[in-house]
């Protein structure tokens, strides 16, 4: 089967911008392994794409950030995680764009300038 084929189906996996995992497991089922490698890996891409990470260094004010994400962000799910190596401030992710406002980011940014 044509790896495009088989991105079709990881589409067609969700319902309502949700993984509908009986649909899931009757299309794994009838996949060969090398097909059913792709099939994963597409949907590990797209989950990736409906999905932004918010890394806070702790769970001060989590549901209002939380909220100010969800209304930035309407059409994806937002995961929030507890990093206490932030120090202070937020890291975003989301799909390949990378967010880091902390004072652990701007303490390495600095030290890299003065050393170089």
């Amino acid at each position: 089967m044509k790896k495009n084929l088989i991105k079709k189906l990881a589409l067609a996996s969700y319902s309502d911008s949700n993984l509908d995992v009986e649909k899931a497991n009757t299309i794994a089922k009838k996949l060969k392994k090398e097909e059913l490698k792709v099939y994963i890996k597409n949907l590990k891409i797209l989950e990736a794409k409906k999905t932004v990470t918010v890394t806070l260094p702790n769970e001060e004010s989590l549901r209002d950030i939380k909220n100010q994400f969800i209304r930035i962000y309407p059409d994806k799910k937002i995961l929030v995680e507890i990093d206490p190596t932030l120090i202070t401030g937020i890291k975003v992710v989301d799909y390949d764009n990378e967010y880091e406002l902390s004072l652990k980011s701007f303490l390495e940014g600095s030290i890299s300038t003065t050393n170089d």
